[in-house]
C-alpha cells in the first residue's frame, strides 16, 4: 500500500524546517536522502531566502490559523498585521521582533522543494510512489523602508501596515479540510523551545502509518532521522544533544513517555514511546463525518474529553439548520479551541429567533468559525469594493479609527458598491 497523501504535511517530512535553531552552513539549496520505516525518502529543496528554520514554523502556524479563522477565503489570500502575527505566532512584539518576522516571511515565501516518496509494493516486487513538487506561499507583499540601494536584507518592515499573503492553492485547500490541525496548538504554546516544536512537528508527521492510523511507538535509524530533521552531520554527538534538549521538553510537556538512543553514533537509532494513545471509539466518530484518520487519531489521542461534548452541539446546531463552510473543518476547529464553543452554535441567520426579553444593547453572538478580526476583514472588503487596497492616506485615517468606528466601516463595507464607497469616504474622512 501506498503511504498516505497528507498534504499538509509534506514539508514537516521534508525536513523544510530545520529542528536546529540556528544552521550551521545555510544554503539556498540540499538535497536530502534517508528512510523511515519501509518508506524512501529523497528531498530537493530551493530557498531563495534561506532554508526556514528556528520560529519560522511558529510563523507559518499563526498564518494558517489566521487563515482558517478568517473563513478561508475565496483566492486563497489574507491580510494580516505584523503585530498579529507574532501574537499568534506567542512571539515577543519588541526589539528586533518586526525584523526577525520580515526574514521569516521571505524564507517562507522563497521556499519551494520536490519529494519523492516510495515504498516497496509486494505485488510489483519494486518500489513506487509519487514525486510532488511544492511551495507554501504563491504570493507575498509587505510594506517595508529603506533606501532603494539598501541591501535587500536590511530593509525594515512597517509593522503598522498589513502583510497581504496568498497560499499556494494545494496549500489552502489543505487547511480548509482541517489538515494543519493536527498539530496541537496547546502543545506547541507550552512548548518554550524552537526546536522542541520543530521536533514535534515531525515527530508527529512520521507517526502516520500507511492506513493514516497513529503509531504508539516509532523507531527511527538515527542517520536518517538527523537528515529528516535537518540537523548537521558533522559531528554524531552534537546531533544527539540537539536531539536530547528537544527530548526533555517533549517528555515534560506530555507528548512523550521516553525518548531512547541505541547504537553508536549515527549507525545507531532513536525509539519514540508516546504518552497518549489514540481512543478507537473516538477517532471512529469524527471519521464518520468526514474529519480525516490522522487527523481523527489526533483529537482522540489530544484531547478525548473534548470530542463527545463538541459534536453534540454541532449535531444539535446542524438540526437548526446551520451549515458550516465545513463540517470536519469545523469539528476539528471546535475541539481544538473549545473557548470558542462555550456557549454553543448561535441559530443560523435565516432561522426564526426565539422571542427574548428585551435587552439594552442587543448583540448578536458571532459564528464561531468566523472568529476573525474585525479590522483585517474591513481592509479585505473595502479592496473588494474599491478593487485596489486602500490609499495610503486612507489607510492612515483607518488606523485611527475606534472599534465602534470599525464596526461602522465594516458595515458600509457590506452594502452594494455604489451605497459603500460613499458611506466609506464619509466614515474614514480622507480619499480611498
Amino acid at each position: 500500500m501506498e503511504p498516505l497523501r497528507i498534504n499538509e504535511l509534506d514539508m514537516t517530512l521534508a525536513g523544510i524546517f530545520s529542528v536546529q535553531k540556528v544552521l550551521p552552513n545555510e544554503s539556498t539549496s540540499w538535497t536530502v536522502d534517508y528512510a523511515i520505516g519501509s518508506t524512501l525518502y529523497r528531498i530537493e529543496g530551493h530557498a531563495n531566502n534561506g532554508r526556514p528554520h528556528g520560529t519560522d514554523s511558529d510563523v507559518l502556524l499563526a498564518l494558517q490559523t489566521m487563515f482558517f479563522r478568517a473563513g478561508c477565503p475565496i483566492g486563497d489570500r489574507i491580510e494580516v498585521k505584523p503585530t498579529d502575527i507574532l501574537r499568534m505566532a506567542g512571539l515577543d512584539t519588541g526589539g528586533r521582533a518586526y525584523v526577525r518576522l520580515r526574514e521569516a516571511m521571505l524564507r517562507l515565501a522563497g521556499v519551494r522543494w520536490s519529494m519523492v516518496r516510495s515504498s516497496w509494493n509486494e505485488t510489483k516486487q519494486r518500489h513506487s510512489g509519487a514525486t510532488s513538487v511544492v511551495g507554501i506561499i504563491s504570493e507575498l507583499r509587505l510594506v517595508d523602508s529603506g533606501g532603494a540601494r539598501q541591501p535587500f536584507e536590511q530593509r525594515q518592515l512597517d509593522e503598522r501596515l498589513p502583510i497581504e499573503v496568498i497560499f499556494s492553492p494545494t496549500f489552502a485547500d489543505a487547511i480548509r479540510a482541517g489538515l494543519y490541525q493536527i498539530l496541537d496548538a496547546e502543545l506547541l504554546a507550552r512548548l518554550q523551545q524552537a526546536p522542541a516544536r520543530s521536533l514535534y512537528r515531525v515527530i508527529q508527521a512520521h507517526r502516520i502509518q500507511a492506513d493514516g492510523s497513529l503509531a504508539t511507538e516509532l523507531t527511527v535509524p538515527m542517520k536518517d532521522w538527523v537528515r529528516a530533521c535537518g540537523i548537521d552531520e558533522s559531528r554524531a554527538d552534537n546531533a544527539r544533544r540537539v536531539l536530547a534538549l528537544a527530548h526533555a521538553s517533549l517528555e515534560e510537556e506530555g507528548y512523550l513517555k521516553g525518548a531512547v538512543f541505541s547504537g553508536r553514533g549515527f549507525s545507531g537509532s532513536v525509539t519514540y514511546q508516546f504518552v497518549s494513545a489514540p481512543q478507537p471509539e473516538l477517532a471512529e466518530l469524527l471519521i464518520a463525518r468526514g474529519v480525516t484518520r490522522p487527523v481523527a487519531e489526533s483529537l482522540a489521542s489530544d484531547h478525548p474529553e473534548r470530542v463527545q461534548p463538541v459534536l453534540g452541539k454541532i449535531d444539535a446546531a446542524l438540526s437548526t439548520g446551520w451549515k458550516p463552510r465545513s463540517l470536519p473543518a469545523s469539528i476539528v476547529d471546535g475541539i481544538r479551541h473549545p473557548e470558542k464553543w462555550t456557549q454553543g452554535i448561535p441559530e443560523p441567520r435565516s432561522a426564526p429567533r426565539k422571542a427574548a426579553a428585551p435587552r439594552r444593547v442587543p448583540a448578536p453572538e458571532p459564528e464561531p468559525e468566523l472568529d476573525v478580526d474585525a479590522r483585517s476583514m474591513a481592509l479585505t472588503l473595502i479592496k473588494l469594493r474599491l478593487g485596489r487596497p486602500l490609499s495610503p492616506m486612507g489607510l492612515m485615517a483607518f488606523e485611527e479609527l475606534t472599534d465602534a468606528q470599525v464596526q461602522a466601516v465594516l458595515a458600509a463595507a457590506k452594502r452594494p458598491a455604489a451605497e459603500a464607497l460613499p458611506l466609506l469616504q464619509s466614515l474614514l474622512n480622507s480619499p480611498l
